[in-house]
């Protein structure tokens, strides 16, 4: 799963928050899942609506989390749901459960919250190989391989939240900004990626970026 890559990305080895966001880019990955999936499609309007086109679990428990988070307000009470307002649901706690769900397959460890949840759950790294592998995937592609959907997705939330170098210090030696700049551009245009996911990640990035964005107007005003 996308989100999976992604909670190891920004999670640090010692199991703690590796890098700001995390939130907004595991949530983001996980709607790109399930559009691979067709499971879920998103409108083409600015703050795109996120229509369900099938609530059966997908077998992950934050992606059947937001299944069933769709289903209840679309279907059963007839609501629309924005991107943007599922990137703040915080109650459906999409960190924990692809957390979890990583402890369970045994790639990270579990230490539970602490203090009343005041202290988070951490998630240190029990077998490395998993992110070994992702990493060193990443780090072609950016020289030239040909792109995955999944890597598209990726590389691009990286990206919409200014954490690629960060991130992805060591996959990124020896490349300029701009090269790395131009790298992530270049993907939609490469590898087996169709118009419809092209512009999903458009939207999906745009929608992960805003909070980014606010979080840095409201840092320096």
């Amino acid at each position: 799963m996308i989100a999976d890559e992604i909670f190891l990305l920004y999670t640090a080895d010692s199991g703690g928050v590796f890098a700001q966001y995390r939130q907004f880019a595991v949530t983001g990955a996980t709607v790109a899942d399930l559009i691979l999936a067709q499971r879920v499609e998103l409108d083409g309007r600015k703050d795109p609506r996120i229509s369900l086109l099938d609530s059966r679990p997908v077998g992950h428990p934050a992606h059947d989390a937001v299944l069933e988070y769709l289903h209840e307000r679309i279907a059963d009470k007839g609501k629309q749901v924005k991107l943007s307002q599922l990137l703040g649901v915080r109650s459906l706690k999409l960190e924990e459960r692809t957390g979890r769900a990583l402890h369970d397959a045994g790639i990270l460890g579990l230490v539970g919250a602490r203090f009343g949840g005041l202290v988070r759950p951490k998630y240190p790294v029990s077998n490395p190989l998993p992110e070994q592998q992702l990493r060193a995937r990443l780090a072609h592609v950016l020289r030239g391989g040909e792109p995955t959907p999944a890597d598209a997705v990726q590389l691009s939330i990286l990206k919409g939240t200014s954490t690629v170098h960060r991130i992805l210090r060591d996959e990124v030696r020896g490349m300029s900004r701009k090269e790395v700049k131009g790298a992530i551009e270049s993907l939609e245009t490469r590898g087996d990626i169709g118009p419809a996911i092209k512009r999903a990640i458009d939207m999906l990035v745009t929608a992960v970026m805003t909070p980014v964005m606010i979080g840095v107007v409201t840092s320096s005003g």
